[in-house]
């Protein structure tokens, strides 16, 4: 059985967003990606205190597809050390995993 996994990252580059969501999604590495836009993100860097403002990607697939998704997040990635967190799903509902399973591995479950 495939397990529902969800990666995060941040970005703040419009064609750098744009570049990599085509990729997962055109080649059905992924399921869906939901962007919370208009974020600020306040951390340290190089000894100082930064502020940008971000997007919030929650890229959703399986677990198989771990390792492919990080690679394309850094393959595409303008920043030197992007964040890419995975979060494990507990629950979900089955109908959701099936559609999520045909989306990535296009047949029917």
């Amino acid at each position: 059985m495939e397990k529902l996994i969800i990666i995060k990252t941040t970005i703040s580059n419009k064609n750098t967003k744009n570049k990599l969501i085509n990729e997962l999604l055109k080649n059905n590495y992924v399921a869906c990606i939901n962007i919370i836009e208009n974020i600020t993100s306040y951390y340290e860097w190089e000894g100082k205190l930064q502020r940008q403002k971000e997007e919030i990607l929650f890229i959703k697939t399986i677990l198989k597809n771990e390792k492919l998704v990080y690679k394309i997040i850094k393959k595409y990635h303008d920043y030197e050390i992007p964040e890419i967190t995975t979060i494990s799903v507990k629950n979900i509902d089955k109908n959701y995993l099936g559609w999520i399973k045909e989306s990535i591995l296009g047949k029917k479950l």
